[in-house]
C-alpha cells in the first residue's frame, strides 16, 4: 500500500502556518504538510483539539493556542514563530466562521465578528508574512474562500461576504508579489461534510449536488499540490467553475433558479 503523497519533496524542512487546524480542512491540511515533511504549526482556539493533534504532527510539529480574530495576538504568534523556527515559508488562513443566523434576527456586531475572523485575521496574518517572503523571493499563501463568495446562497450574506472580500484581497495583492517570487492563493474547496458543512445542513441549507461535494482528504491533496503555481485560485469543483460562466452570461436566469435554491 503506498504511503501519503510527498510533492516532490517541495515541504520538506519548510516552515507553515495552518490556521483553523483543529478540525475539518485546516486539521487535515496540518496532517498532510506534515507528512509530507514541512515543520508545521497548527493554531486554533480551541486547546483540546489540538492537543489530541499534536502528536500526529510529528516530532518537529508544534499547536498553538491562538484566537485569530485577536490579529494583535495572532501577528505576536507569528512573529514568535519566526524568532524560534525561523521564516515562514508556508500560511495557510483557513480558520472560518458562520454566525448562523436567520436575516431576521442578525445583527451588525454578528457581521463584525465573522469579519474578524474571515477576514482580518487573514489580512493580518498576510501584511504579517509578506515582507520577510519578499525579502528572500520565496513564500506561499493560501486564503481558504468559499464557493459561497463568488456565488452566494439565499440568506445574511454574512459568511459569503466576508469570503468574497478574502478573494478581492488575496486577487489584489497576489498582482504586486507575482512576480517576486511569492504566490498567493484562493482556495475554494466546494462543500465538505466538516463541522461547518454539516451545520449549515442542519440549519436547513439544501444539500449541495454531489458534484460539488468534496472530502477534506481530496481537498487538501488538491491544494498542496497546487499550492507555488502560477494559478491563483484552487478549485475543487469544475461544475462550480462552470456555473460562475453561467452567472455571467445569463445572469438573470441564474438568479431565478438560485433565489429557490
Amino acid at each position: 500500500m503506498s504511503g501519503p503523497p510527498h510533492y516532490g519533496g517541495r515541504y520538506r524542512d519548510k516552515v507553515a502556518v495552518v490556521t483553523g487546524a483543529s478540525s475539518g480542512l485546516g486539521r487535515r491540511l496540518a496532517l498532510d504538510l506534515a507528512a509530507a515533511g514541512a515543520k508545521v504549526t497548527a493554531l486554533s482556539r480551541r486547546a483540546a483539539l489540538l492537543k489530541e493533534l499534536e502528536p500526529e504532527l510529528g516530532p518537529v510539529g508544534d499547536v498553538v493556542v491562538c484566537d485569530v480574530a485577536d490579529t494583535g495576538g495572532f501577528v505576536d504568534v507569528l512573529a514568535d514563530m519566526a524568532a524560534r523556527r525561523g521564516p515562514i515559508d508556508i500560511l495557510i488562513n483557513n480558520a472560518g466562521t458562520d454566525p448562523g443566523i436567520r436575516l431576521a434576527d442578525i445583527t451588525v456586531e454578528n457581521y463584525r465578528r465573522t469579519f474578524d475572523v474571515n477576514y482580518f485575521a487573514a489580512v493580518a496574518g498576510t501584511l504579517a508574512v509578506l515582507p520577510a517572503m519578499l525579502e528572500r523571493s520565496s513564500g506561499i499563501i493560501a486564503n481558504v474562500s468559499s464557493d459561497g463568495g463568488r456565488l452566494p446562497s439565499p440568506g445574511p450574506g454574512a459568511y459569503p461576504s466576508t469570503k468574497a472580500a478574502l478573494s478581492a484581497f488575496t486577487e489584489s495583492v497576489s498582482f504586486r508579489v507575482e512576480r517576486r517570487g511569492v504566490h498567493l492563493h484562493v482556495v475554494y474547496p466546494a462543500w465538505m461534510p466538516t463541522e461547518m458543512g454539516l451545520g449549515a445542513l442542519d440549519r436547513g441549507l439544501r444539500k449541495p449536488p454531489r458534484l460539488t461535494r468534496r472530502s477534506v482528504e481530496h481537498v487538501s491533496e488538491r491544494v498542496l499540490r497546487r499550492m507555488g503555481c502560477r494559478s491563483l485560485d484552487i478549485s475543487a469543483s469544475g461544475l462550480i467553475d462552470i456555473a460562475m460562466v453561467f452567472r455571467a452570461v445569463a445572469p438573470g436566469a441564474y438568479h431565478r433558479l438560485r433565489r429557490g435554491w
